[in-house]
């Protein structure tokens, strides 16, 4: 068994891409519409990893979605979370939470993507 992807939805995804891709540093891996789904599909991963986020617009739906109150965060381990907290907010990336030190002895923080998913950084030094 291997875990491949996850999906979110967004409401803008040229502005998505460009937070993932852009400002973030993950790969485009593959973007396609959807035949009979009037949805695009974007698939984006860090680099030199398999597993993706699949980014899903639907198009002309007229619905608002929420982000679940049981989603929480994805995680992201990084080398030196005080490179990337800097190089990700100098780029705008918004954080609601600077790093900062857990009980594990790990240091995490949390930023927030276009459509308010939250992106748990941790840095395991």
């Amino acid at each position: 068994m291997k875990l491949i992807h996850t999906c979110i939805r967004v409401y803008d995804l040229e502005k998505s891409l460009d937070f993932y891709v852009n400002k973030l540093g993950f790969e485009l891996k593959r973007k396609f519409e959807l035949p009979g789904a009037d949805a695009t599909l974007a698939y984006v991963s860090p680099p030199g990893q398999d597993y993706e986020i699949e980014l899903t617009y639907n198009h002309g739906r007229g619905f608002a979605y929420t982000v679940g109150n049981g989603y929480a965060h994805m995680a992201i381990e990084v080398d030196d979370i005080d490179k990337v907290y800097q190089d990700w907010s100098a780029k705008g990336v918004f954080f609601r939470k600077p790093p900062g030190k857990i009980g594990s002895g790990s240091r995490i923080a949390f930023a927030l993507d276009p459509d308010g998913y939250n992106l748990e950084l941790i840095g395991r030094k």
